[in-house]
């Protein structure tokens, strides 16, 4: 249950991103390369950082899961944090631009992989419930960008912050 939330959580924040960037005309074509994009790096960023987590266990046992909340918590206050960043002048992504992009958002996934790779969870439930929720909040989020506004973006970016911020805390207080 825990790996849904997290994947819903670290969504809010790609959807959110992509509420900011899809106020700019996308094609639908553009609009699916960037959805399957930060899917894809949505995978690709907590495998790797999981594969690490598990090492570290191995070698610095309790200390590190504590230290994976501590990294939640932090990971779920920039989220957070993010809302009082000037962001008006955001530019529609193309090209490698959507790489960059996607880089970006999934860089949250990359910390909470390690947090989960330190916990022992499966590897490959987690990695596939990340990509394909945050894939569907991307395209969701550009979809509907038309109609909202950016602070509903950067509304939607820190509730998904406040989230990891909680889960953080939760696994910070059963150690």
């Amino acid at each position: 249950m825990d790996i849904i939330i997290l994947s819903l959580a670290l969504s809010a924040d790609a959807f959110g991103a992509a509420l900011a960037v899809g106020m700019r005309r996308m094609g639908l074509w553009n609009m699916l390369v960037m959805s399957l994009t930060v899917g894809i790096m949505h995978i690709i960023m907590p495998l790797t950082s999981m594969t690490a987590g598990n090492e570290l266990q191995e070698i610095f046992g309790r200390a590190i899961f504590s230290a994976g909340g501590v990294i939640l918590v932090l990971t779920g206050l920039q989220m957070v944090l993010s809302l009082l960043k000037n962001e008006s002048d955001i530019k529609r992504p193309v090209g490698i631009g959507i790489l960059f992009f996607a880089f970006g958002v999934s860089m949250d996934s990359f910390s909470t992989g390690l947090s989960l790779g330190v916990l022992g969870m499966d590897k490959m439930m987690a990695v596939v419930s990340f990509g394909l929720s945050s894939a569907l909040f991307t395209m969701a989020g550009l979809l509907l960008s038309r109609r909202l506004g950016a602070m509903a973006g950067k509304a939607g970016e820190a509730a998904g912050g406040l989230v990891l911020m909680f889960l953080g805390l939760k696994w910070l207080l059963s150690v």
